[in-house]
């Protein structure tokens, strides 16, 4: 096959026009000629065309992918290649020689010395011949097939972004349809609905019915307290004026929360509420030994001590509010102690053995005024 360097002009002037063309026009029919009758060097052009179209189509941008289907495209070729001159010696047949032909000049059609002529009267229709294939049948089907080879490389060269794309879809749904993979249903087990057991429900806050001040003991029972006849007094002043202790009620520990139930609690009750200390009041005797005032064991005092505490509203009940201690772990010692709200004073106190100092008050009747002071340490008060 003739190289394409054959389409050079010899020694020809450039310049002159007519005689190249003549040098073209006899070069490209010596290459014509040659390729005629070689079915090999017709593979070659066709080969020699996809790898142009290949190249043809690729831009810039597509430079990284090139040459993977430059490879693919060369692995075809090398198969069709293979498939082509393995079918060659099948197609390569012996021809038949022709021994007595002759052409009948009344008929014109071309019959061999064996055949029986037909008389003149009878004609044979030319559509009605079987149809022969001619030596140019297995180039046509190898065209054909690389054709096919060639379309199908641009097809994916010119959607090779969509497949990449349709596989790293299907690659990552792969995952997630292997995680949703049914179970056997054998080895499915429900629960009745009957069997689950069911949450506990919130137990019921215990609320009082009637207005009034309440300590709520253990969340499980209420206690109402009582106003004394004195209110506390400002945080600097140290003791307020005596009164006379109610003899109830007595809550059995320290951890105590409130309940005010009032028609008025918008309009009396602070954000902030405090619990204060009080202390029973005895006589200081010259002789060592304290005794108790005129009062008894009934009178007392209110001190400047205080615990504080909070208030937090009942759902669904606008009229009463929650008292607990701004310190959840808080536990009053035993002793005697009021509730401060607004300005009244109720009195409780914590059954216990009374060992906190702050419980007690000596006082001493002079002839200045009457003091106060600490009562003497001792295990209990």
């Amino acid at each position: 096959m003739s190289d394409s360097r054959d389409l050079l002009p010899g020694q020809q002037d450039p310049t002159d026009l007519p005689a190249n063309q003549v040098q073209f026009a006899l070069v490209i029919s010596r290459m014509l000629d040659t390729v005629k009758g070689d079915a090999e060097a017709r593979r070659q052009m066709v080969y020699d065309l996809a790898r142009y179209k290949l190249t043809e189509q690729f831009t810039y941008a597509d430079a990284k992918n090139i040459d993977n289907m430059k490879q693919a495209l060369e692995v075809a070729i090398d198969e069709v290649e293979k498939f082509s001159r393995e079918q060659a010696p099948l197609e390569r047949l012996p021809q038949q020689q022709l021994t007595s032909s002759r052409i009948s000049e009344a008929s014109g059609v071309l019959v061999s010395g064996s055949a029986t002529v037909l008389p003149p009267g009878i004609g044979t229709s030319r559509s009605k011949l079987p149809a022969v294939p001619g030596p140019l049948w297995p180039v046509i089907k190898r065209t054909a097939a690389i054709l096919v080879v060639v379309s199908a490389v641009s097809l994916i060269v010119s959607h090779r972004d969509k497949i990449a794309a349709l596989r790293r879809l299907i690659s990552s749904q792969a995952p997630e349809i292997a995680l949703v993979a049914p179970k056997p249903e054998a080895t499915v087990t429900v629960a009745k609905p009957e069997m689950v057991p069911s949450a506990p429900p919130p137990p019921m806050p215990v609320l009082p019915t009637d207005y009034g001040i309440y300590a709520l003991i253990d969340d499980k029972s209420l206690a109402e307290l009582n106003a004394i006849s004195v209110m506390a007094p400002d945080m600097r002043i140290a003791i307020s004026p005596e009164f006379k202790k109610p003899d109830r009620p007595h809550l059995p520990n320290g951890h105590v929360k409130f309940i005010v139930f009032r028609r008025d609690i918008s309009n009396v009750i602070p954000e902030r509420l405090e619990v204060r200390v009080v202390a029973k009041v005895r006589e200081f005797s010259t002789n060592g030994a304290s005794k108790n005032s005129g009062g008894g064991e009934d009178a007392g005092v209110i001190r400047n001590f205080s615990y504080p505490f909070r208030i937090a509203p009942i759902p669904g009940k606008s009229e009463m509010y929650e008292l607990h201690a701004s310190d959840a772990d808080l536990e009053l010692p035993p002793g005697h102690y009021v509730l401060s709200l607004g300005q009244q004073a109720y009195y409780f106190e914590v059954d216990g053995e009374i060992t906190d100092p702050r419980q007690c008050l000596e006082r001493v009747a002079a002839g200045n005024g009457t003091f106060y002071a600490p009562c003497q340490k001792a295990r209990t008060y």
